[in-house]
């Protein structure tokens, strides 16, 4: 092999182009969008309502993360459906979370306030996924559409919107865990407090649905 003619690339072209994909993650409704993906595949429109956000931004950030190859699409009929590329982009953002909270104070202590709301001045009884059981009654409270995209086996989709009407079906007597898109989503926190009002023994999972998709020990049913 000739390495004399294969042409003078720098270095830096190679960091440079590692630094496309790390900017591309680097803004914050860029990784709201990868965390909502992390539970299936959405159009632009759902997500858009997901995230409460307009449709144009929203387009304009799965633009920047499909040129960096963090996400991919397909058509049907005429809606465009967005997905991640694969599992090593939720890894990516775990990743990127769990080096935050360990180094960045900042992050810590801004998650930290956001829950902190939820649990309206009280501590919100919590659960580690590996100690939920069968004889438990796990709650999915993220809306439906995201249920419908993947979800905890044998959960049952209760929206957090809907609790009030319909936490009666819950069966009477037993333990509850409610579920919902991940360390910084406090759906699951706000379920279990209300729960908790209504004489229900509720508990919040400590995980969602990103961490588990990048766990082999749970299918979600989540199309790679």
């Amino acid at each position: 092999m000739d390495l004399g003619n294969m042409g003078a690339v720098e270095k830096t072209a190679v960091f440079e182009s590692l630094a496309q994909v790390v900017k591309a993650m680097a803004n914050g409704r860029r990784l709201e969008l990868i965390e909502l993906l992390a539970q299936g595949e959405h159009s632009v429109e759902t997500l858009a309502r997901m995230s409460d956000t307009g449709v144009t931004t929203v387009s304009g950030h799965l633009q920047t993360l499909k040129q960096a190859g963090l996400v991919s699409t397909r058509r049907e009929r005429t809606t465009i459906y967005y997905r991640l590329a694969g599992d090593d982009v939720a890894e990516l953002f775990l990743a990127a979370k769990s080096v935050g909270l360990r180094r960045y104070p900042d992050l810590r202590q801004t998650l930290v306030a956001y829950m902190e709301q939820a649990d309206a001045g009280r501590t919100t009884p919590s659960i580690d996924p590996s100690a939920v059981t069968s004889a438990m009654t796990v709650v999915d409270v993220r809306p439906r559409e995201e249920f419908d995209a993947g979800h905890f086996p044998g959960s049952v989709s209760i929206p957090l919107a809907e609790l009030p009407d319909r936490y009666r079906e819950i069966p009477a007597g037993t333990e509850v865990v409610v579920y919902c898109r991940g360390e910084f989503c406090r759906l699951a926190r706000e379920a279990a407090r209300w729960l908790g009002d209504q004489g229900i023994d509720a508990k919040a999972m400590d995980e969602g649905v990103v961490e588990w998709r990048v766990s082999k020990e749970v299918d979600l049913g989540i199309a790679k």
